[in-house]
């Protein structure tokens, strides 16, 4: 099947898990999300083994990347020039690099960006690689503010079923051959000025995402008595653990919860809103 719709609906601010498992869709993938990018004014990054073919299905696709390449809109570069940079992998270096990249772009006078990572590097013995959860965890913070949309490729024939899982529950959403990212099921953050923006469906496949972006709620705000605003008026779901994790963010700072459906406010309640004195919970309409 064609891979050109798997990742149509992924914007900046996502982070999302893409299991693949054939190379022509994965590589008509990419091409699809890379044009998409550069159409809108993104800066587009390809890190993997493969990036001849990355390459090569832009020109099946009419995109002559030279161009694009000459002034550094696309980037398609091997691991050693990102994850693996420090000739093993320092996901705190990493890390660093990509909000760089992101700074950079910004400057540029680009409208986004946009990196598609295959993760297969850490199938081999690499230094470091036994922390990649963390490190994908990590990356919802960098991407949560809306400039960067992130791709990782997991190969689902290379990938133990336990690792894979884990690596899935630490990003927002998640797409495969036959199932296109949805937004409307995946989670979605947005860090603003005042606070957070939550939408689409927050649960067990994506809670550890939101609890590492949450937990930098009050980081460089500059004011202990500021009071940060979570939206969560676009929330479709939202179970127990993702309620405890609300009510968590108050115990750092004043909290304000706003738009609660009367189901969530029943789990905030349950998860023990009432103690933390930093919390208030506004209802929905």
């Amino acid at each position: 099947m064609s891979g050109s719709a798997l990742l149509d609906r992924v914007t900046p601010g996502d982070h999302v898990c893409w299991v693949v498992d054939d190379d022509r869709v994965r590589a008509d993938t990419i091409a699809s999300f890379f044009i998409a990018g550069l159409r809108a004014r993104h800066r587009v990054i390809y890190s993997g083994d493969q990036p001849e073919l990355v390459l090569a299905a832009l020109r099946a696709r009419g995109a002559d990347p030279a161009e694009p390449l000459r002034t550094g809109s696309l980037v398609a570069d091997v691991p050693e020039s990102s994850y693996l940079a420090a000739g093993y992998f320092d996901p705190e270096a990493v890390l660093a690099g990509w909000a760089a990249e992101r700074e950079r772009a910004r400057s540029e006078g680009y409208l986004g960006m946009r990196v598609v990572g295959d993760m297969s590097w850490a199938r081999r013995d690499i230094p470091g690689a036994d922390r990649l959860a963390w490190y994908e965890t990590m990356v919802n913070t960098i991407i949560s503010d809306g400039f960067v949309a992130g791709v990782c490729a997991y190969d689902r024939r290379v990938f133990e079923a336990l690792d894979l899982r884990e690596f899935m529950w630490t990003h927002q959403g998640a797409a495969a051959t036959g199932m296109p990212y949805d937004p409307a099921t995946s989670l979605r953050v947005r860090r603003v000025p005042a606070g957070l923006v939550l939408s689409g469906e927050a649960d067990r496949s994506n809670r550890t995402a939101l609890a590492a972006v949450v937990d930098q709620l009050f980081d460089d705000v500059g004011d202990d008595e500021r009071e940060m605003v979570i939206d969560v008026s676009e929330l479709r779901f939202a179970d127990t653990a993702v309620a405890r994790i609300l009510v968590q963010a108050a115990h750092h700072g004043r909290v304000r919860v706003v738009g609660c459906s009367p189901a969530l406010r029943r789990l905030l309640g349950f998860t023990g809103a009432a103690e933390a004195p930093g919390l208030t919970v506004d209802g929905g309409v």
